[in-house]
Order: C-alpha cells, then sequence, then structure tokens
C-alpha cells in the first residue's frame, strides 16, 4: 500500500465484491506510485475516490462498480486517446474501464493517461 488510506475508503469499498475491492486498492497504489504528488478524498455522493493534482485541481477518480473499476478523468474529453481506449460521451468525463480478470487497458495505459492529465 502507499501511504495510509483516506477516510471513507473502507466504508467505500465495503459495498463491494473481494475481488473489485482489491482492483481499486491497485489502482489506487498504482496512481499515487506514479505520481506521488496527487491527494486523494473519498467521495460518497459520487461514489469514488478522487485525486487531485497541487495546480491542475481533481484530475481523476477511481469509481468501484458492480463487474468493473472506472478511472475517470475531469477533463477527459480534452485529452488525446492515442490507444483509443477512453471510454464515455460526455461533456468533460472519459473513463478507462478495468475488470479483475481483464488486461486492458493496462497499467501502463493508466500512466500514460494520468501523465497526459497532469501535463
Amino acid at each position: 500500500m502507499t501511504g495510509n488510506e483516506p477516510a471513507g475508503l473502507e466504508e467505500l469499498l465495503d459495498e463491494h465484491c473481494a475481488s473489485i475491492s482489491a482492483l481499486t486498492r491497485h489502482l489506487r497504489e498504482v496512481i499515487l506510485t506514479a505520481r506521488p504528488e496527487l491527494t486523494e478524498r473519498v467521495y460518497r455522493g459520487w461514489p469514488g475516490l478522487g485525486f487531485h493534482h497541487p495546480s491542475r485541481g481533481c484530475i481523476a477518480a477511481v469509481f468501484p462498480g458492480a463487474d468493473c473499476v472506472s478511472v475517470g478523468f475531469e477533463h477527459g474529453a480534452d485529452l488525446p486517446d492515442p490507444h483509443g481506449l477512453l471510454e464515455g460521451t460526455g461533456k468533460r468525463l472519459r473513463y478507462l474501464r478495468f475488470k479483475p480478470d481483464d488486461s486492458a487497458p493496462t497499467h501502463e495505459h493508466l500512466i500514460e493517461y494520468l501523465d497526459l492529465a497532469t501535463a
């Protein structure tokens, strides 16, 4: 684990099966290892775990779901999508969706999109 868990993470993950909880924790670790300058906060209303950049504000959030974990990018509609992996049609948000037993997108893709979001 990277650092202390934010308040409310356990409660957020208690609502999900073990594989989704484990994947959420893993993606959190990937994000914080790749971008240690980010801070995090659980948002019960979304419900998800938001990541904030010191100068760009909220850049991404992890949303555990019933069968996948989505990593949403706050300004994803403005991001380049070099691998065609971003999902969504809203005005701002785009998502990468991870499944417990799936290999695409990869963690390397996640890090690349984080780099694009913080550029």
